[in-house]
């Protein structure tokens, strides 16, 4: 608890002493009263109480409404919690937006849960500052490191398959993630802890040993890379882009996109992140509260103490009230 003008604490001895001098002469003069009138029995008689006795209960009402009423004058608020110290994190989003990621065995299609991912993960606030790629065989920075969160999220539902139609439709993890590290070699923040989130199905035709040393030489630069899964093990048909015609290989084969998360779980333990699925809302959430502990940033607003003043007030008009009734003697005034 703090006090806004504590310099009216003053007030708190100068008045307890005044309500214990009226208190005083008060009783004083009940005594006198007691004299003039024959004698404490007399005087019960008479009015109902004994009037020789010190209203200690008027004392400690009295006491109580000052203490309470003085608080009030100096401003007693509670005091807000402090949020905790908050590490600066710098976070790539990087999408993977390959011919498999228009697979649907998650409904309504990969690369739809994708988008909610960076539109969730940007709204949660969990970064200083936020950067988005999307990749296949090759790597573009779609958006640069920057404060505005609102500039990522408009790009979200504009990142679809189609980017790369005219472009090999493989997938090099290894190119995006050397990508990634130059991105911060660029715009490096000082005390800042920078996170590569990639967000694909696993599949990459560059091998897990180029992937795995990528990811390691991001390590030794500071870099932090977690992954996100997107698919299931079953896989999914591809169709062609635009139709609902299945996609064939050179033999005549339907093509399914398949889902490695093996791979995916390999590179977040080599890069020191973690592994997600976003293969619903539950996914997502656990990945937004795991990424939270990295800046130390909470989803809860500090709430500040409820604010007592109108409990004073009203606790000292209870006291003074009850002073009055005293004083009026109906309390103890005997039955005649």
């Amino acid at each position: 608890m703090t006090f806004e003008r504590p310099d009216l604490l003053g007030l708190l001895p100068t008045l307890s002493l005044v309500v214990v001098l009226a208190l005083l002469l008060q009783w004083r003069r009940s005594v006198r009263l007691v004299a003039a009138y024959g004698g404490p029995d007399a005087a019960l008689r008479l009015i109902g109480r004994r009037l020789e006795r010190f209203p200690v209960v008027r004392l400690v009402a009295g006491l109580i409404a000052v203490v309470a009423l003085v608080a009030v004058a100096a401003g007693l608020t509670p005091e807000t919690p402090e949020e905790a110290p908050v590490t600066p994190v710098d976070l790539l989003i990087a999408i993977d937006v390959s011919h498999s990621m228009t697979g649907t065995d998650l409904e309504p299609s990969r690369m739809s849960w994708a988008q909610r991912l960076v539109e969730e993960v940007v709204d949660a606030g969990i970064s200083d500052r936020v950067a988005l790629s999307v990749f296949a065989d090759w790597s573009y920075r779609l958006v640069p490191l920057t404060d505005d969160g609102d500039v990522v999220r408009f790009f979200a539902p504009w990142l679809v398959p189609d980017l790369v139609n005219t472009r090999d439709q493989g997938t090099s993890l290894s190119v995006l993630i050397d990508d990634a590290v130059d991105a911060w070699d660029d715009r490096m923040q000082p005390d800042a802890v920078p996170i590569v989130l990639v967000v694909s199905d696993g599949e990459t035709h560059d091998g897990a040993d180029a992937v795995i040393a990528s990811t390691r030489a991001a390590v030794e630069s500071g870099v932090t890379v977690w992954t996100v899964g997107v698919g299931t093990p079953s896989g999914s048909p591809l169709t062609l882009t635009g139709s609902s015609a299945p996609l064939l290989d050179g033999s005549g084969t339907p093509v399914v996109a398949g889902y490695d998360e093996g791979m995916l779980r390999q590179i977040a333990d080599a890069g020191r992140g973690a592994f997600h699925e976003a293969d619903g809302e539950d996914g997502i959430r656990s990945l937004i509260a795991d990424l939270r502990t990295i800046s130390g940033r909470t989803d809860a607003v500090p709430q500040a103490k409820e604010d007592p003043t109108n409990w004073l007030v009203l606790l000292g008009l209870v006291f003074l009230l009850l002073d009055a009734v005293f004083d009026t003697g109906i309390a103890l005034r005997r039955r005649s």
